[in-house]
């Protein structure tokens, strides 16, 4: 390592150059994995924190969400999708009453408009009155009650700073009037923040039928119990549904599978432009040294000792600048938070720059192999 170190603060600003490069790529990653996490965390944190063991979901309307028998068309027209999938009163009881489930809770989700002092998006999730959904999956309340009872709305922290609206305040959604009855931490569904309301309220506002069998209570159900992939895929089968585990019911979210996907495909990127920079300059500095190098296999330095001389060199200009935009990242992070969706934590900071070192690592394994094969030879001069 002492020829490495020599190089490093006897070319202090090649290795500076580098290590910047190394540490503006570290930052970028750091801000596009937080953001990353901050929009996804922005789509779902509903779902999450209701967290079932599975949600079930039913048939379009159009595909005739009326008659759920075990194997009517309704089964077969189910489908993952937030956005359409309906729930019927029928469907709902044959899950409670399903062996090895211990709770089978309907949850409608829609999105409309809430207003108060102004007009805000929101995102509608109606439960079962005195279900305790609310409290399981927002938290504790922060005023009021977490149960939204008959013409009532809990409204989430954001709602309630941006509209000025508190516990006994009356608010109006999709054109109907609610009494503020708490005010619960933050969720999310689909970057909106969540109005809680009952089953009731809920089917108003979706404008879905709301007696008999065929009544609609939900857009998915909240599925808890002991069973095993095939039981759970026959109690689906059975009830006319299809059910998902929490995080695969994410492509059933509007635009969710786009989004995702085209932020982790960016990453993918910079971690490769990251691994082509490393490997292009190390490639040229060890040309540059192809002298030095010689002289020290002429002294008798074997091709080992010169591989960890160069790859140890790799490691601390990586490293520097890893660190750097780790930290310059971490900063700009946690001021971010304040105006946009972004998610600060080990997973979105510590990760990144350990991948950026090691694919760095990798990258310098390639660029240096040409190390153990100089000649001696070209110490005096030759060819």
């Amino acid at each position: 390592m002492f020829v490495g170190i020599r190089d490093v603060f006897y070319a202090r600003g090649r290795f500076a150059l580098i290590g910047s490069v190394v540490g503006l790529i570290t930052l970028l990653l750091v801000m596009l994995t937080g953001l990353t996490g901050g929009l996804a965390s922005q789509n779902t944190s509903a779902l999450t924190s209701i967290n079932p063991d599975r949600f079930a979901f039913g048939a379009p309307a159009a595909g005739g969400s009326g008659n759920s028998g075990s194997s009517g068309d309704a089964g077969k027209d189910a489908k993952v999708d937030f956005s359409a999938s309906q729930i019927t009163e029928s469907q709902a009881d044959r899950w409670k009453h399903t062996d090895g489930v211990d709770s089978a809770v309907p949850v409608g989700f829609t999105q409309t408009q809430l207003s108060a002092d102004s007009t805000a998006g929101v995102a509608v999730v109606g439960v079962p009155d005195e279900s305790g959904l609310v409290g399981h999956a927002a938290g504790k309340a922060i005023d009021g009650s977490a149960d939204p009872g008959q013409g009532d709305v809990v409204v989430s922290q954001s709602i309630a700073d941006d509209q000025g609206a508190g516990v006994g305040d009356e608010v109006s959604i999709s054109g109907q009037k609610f009494t503020v009855s708490g005010v619960v931490p933050d969720e999310y569904y689909s970057h909106s923040p969540v109005a809680w309301v009952d089953t009731a309220a809920w089917q108003s506002i979706a404008h879905v039928p709301s007696t008999g069998d065929d009544a609609v209570v939900g857009t998915a159900m909240a599925l808890n119990g002991d069973l095993d992939k095939n039981a759970w895929n026959d109690a689906a089968q059975t009830s006319g549904t299809v059910v998902s585990k929490v995080k695969d019911s994410f492509s059933g979210l509007p635009a969710y599978s786009s989004e995702h996907s085209s932020l982790l495909t960016m990453q993918a990127f910079l971690y490769g432009i990251s691994a082509l920079v490393t490997v292009s300059f190390l490639t040229v500095w060890t040309i540059q040294r192809t002298r030095d190098i010689a002289i020290l296999r002429a002294l008798g330095a074997g091709g080992r000792y010169l591989i960890k001389d160069a790859v140890g060199q790799a490691g601390i200009v990586l490293a520097v600048g890893a660190a750097l935009g780790l930290g310059l990242g971490a900063g700009l992070g946690w001021l971010a938070q304040n105006g946009v969706p972004f998610q600060l934590s080990a997973g979105t900071t510590l990760l990144p720059a350990a991948g950026i070192w090691v694919l760095g690592m990798l990258g310098s394994l390639v660029a240096v192999r040409k190390v153990a094969k100089i000649d001696p030879l070209i110490a005096l001069g030759g060819n």
